[in-house]
């Protein structure tokens, strides 16, 4: 179970209904995660530009999955 609810796009606050759209163009569709976060504007905003700063970084898309799926794992998070 979630600590932090997700919050259905519609329902959203007005600052992250864009962040949410901008998180359904990259990934496909809204992701749950994108649900929680934008329960916090400033934290999903926050999140979102960092993850565009890492695009262009020097680790490949494949490299990042994996880092995010180990580090998931060491904190305990269930999927």
């Amino acid at each position: 179970m979630p600590r932090i609810q997700p919050v259905e796009p519609e329902n959203a606050p007005q600052e992250s209904q864009p962040l949410i759209e901008q998180g359904e163009k990259a990934a496909g569709k809204v992701l749950n995660f994108y649900k929680q976060m934008s329960v916090s504007p400033r934290s999903f905003k926050g999140y979102m530009d960092l993850s565009a700063t890492l695009q262009g970084g020097a680790l490949d898309r494949k490299v990042q999955e994996s880092i995010a799926v180990a580090v998931s794992d060491y904190n305990g998070c269930v999927y």
